[in-house]
């Protein structure tokens, strides 16, 4: 099978609303080689006394500004990465910035619990954020030693070799947020960002990705396949699919007004459905299941989470989060095992979460080994049973007259 059988995978599926003018920069009004518009901070934690955060002092330095806030999960899962690089240059004229617009008696006593091993700039008149056109979080701007701005970038992108990179004088190349989500081909400058948006395209990219939330929905290089849990709402083992899926890369794009409170999914299915054909309808299904249960109470590996900033990530032979709820373990444990997870654990708390197993890759599961860390490490266990699963049946749409499926 390939995308001739869908013949409308090609397109771009956008719709904008244009209707008010709204000025507001785009990060994209900044690029490499700029100077930084502006250098300061209401309030200054964490730095030496006498410390200036200034163009003059900074210069002959590689400095990493790092926008984040205490509730913004992404941004306190980036920072053991940040906090690891800060470390090994501690010694050479590297400077890392934490810019929050958050106040000191919120900041203070969550440094407390989450460290972060940097200056932190209290940007409470939004100056710094307004400047630098900071529209989403975490959002990351390098400056070279020559006090120009050498990469706009995602925290996670930042390695020790760009460091290097840059203290010797070199040019690095870094994704930007949003990078590749440009919906008009000759976008005239002057354009503002679109208020409503949904895109399907063809990828060009290698490497995929994923972000969603604030009403908003960037996936990069992801196959139809990937985005069915998303659009429904239901894991990937509860879908059943009757029609062919197309193959290859899309990115999908879904813009909202800030604030907005339309759900993703159902967009993401209209999306769907144009571009590919496709429909899904709910049932449910007896299923041979496992059920999440606590073994042994107080396990140390459970840590009920001291501060309400949120992540969760999971992978081959590891699942990491913060202020992670039992349903949301039982949702990656059934990833992870491609196995339906029902949480009877009866536990209402959120913790932080470490467990670690043995596994090669996605293609390789090992479901002994994660069961065996599962109980040593969090006290938890797995029980085969019998359930009614909630699944989504996946078809293509038959045309109104004919009953005939549409190509």
């Amino acid at each position: 099978m390939n995308g001739s059988h869908f013949p409308k995978a090609g397109l771009f599926l956008v719709v904008v609303f244009l209707g008010l003018s709204i000025q507001m920069a785009s990060s994209s009004d900044l690029k490499r080689g700029d100077a930084p518009p502006l250098l300061q901070a209401a309030t200054l934690l964490q730095a030496p006394p006498g410390a200036s955060m200034d163009a003059k002092s900074l210069h002959g330095k590689v400095v990493v500004l790092e926008f984040w806030a205490t509730w913004c999960g992404p941004c306190v899962a980036a920072f053991p990465h940040l906090n690891e690089l800060a470390d090994k240059f501690k010694d050479q004229p590297v400077q890392f910035i934490a810019i929050t617009a958050e106040d000191e008696a919120t900041i203070k006593p969550f440094l407390t619990k989450r460290p972060i091993h940097a200056w932190v700039a209290l940007d409470t008149d939004r100056a710094m954020n307004s400047a630098y056109a900071i529209r989403s979080l975490p959002h990351t701007v390098i400056l070279g030693k020559d006090g120009k701005i050498a990469a706009i970038t995602y925290p996670m992108m930042l390695t020790e070799k760009h460091i290097h990179d840059l203290l010797a004088g070199k040019k690095i190349d870094l994704p930007e947020p949003g990078a590749g989500e440009e919906t008009v081909a000759n976008k005239n400058a002057n354009e503002q960002p679109p208020l409503f948006q949904v895109l399907v395209r063809r990828s060009v990219y290698t490497n995929g990705s994923c972000g969603e939330g604030n009403g908003t929905l960037n996936a990069r290089a992801w196959s139809v396949r990937d985005m069915l849990p998303i659009a429904f709402d239901v894991r990937s083992d509860r879908i059943l699919t009757n029609a062919p899926l197309p193959e290859g890369k899309y990115d999908f794009n879904i813009t909202q007004p800030r604030g907005a409170d339309e759900a993703i999914g159902p967009l993401l299915q209209a999306a769907l459905k144009s571009a590919f054909g496709l429909t899904g309808s709910r049932e449910t299904n007896a299923a041979e299941v496992l059920l999440l249960k606590v073994k042994t109470p107080d396990a140390a590996g459970l840590v009920v989470s001291p501060t309400p900033s949120s992540s969760f990530r999971y992978g081959p032979g590891d699942i990491e989060g913060m202020n992670v709820s039992m349903s949301e373990l039982a949702m990656a444990l059934e990833n992870c095992l491609k196995k339906p997870v029902i949480d009877e654990t009866g536990l209402t708390n959120c913790y932080d979460v470490t467990l670690k197993w043995e596994q090669k890759s996605v293609a390789e599961p090992n479901s002994e080994g994660l069961m065996k860390a599962l109980r040593e490490q969090l006290g938890l266990g797995l029980e085969p049973a019998t359930r009614p699963i909630g699944m989504v049946r996946i078809e293509q749409v038959k045309g109104p007259e004919t009953g005939k499926t549409q190509h």
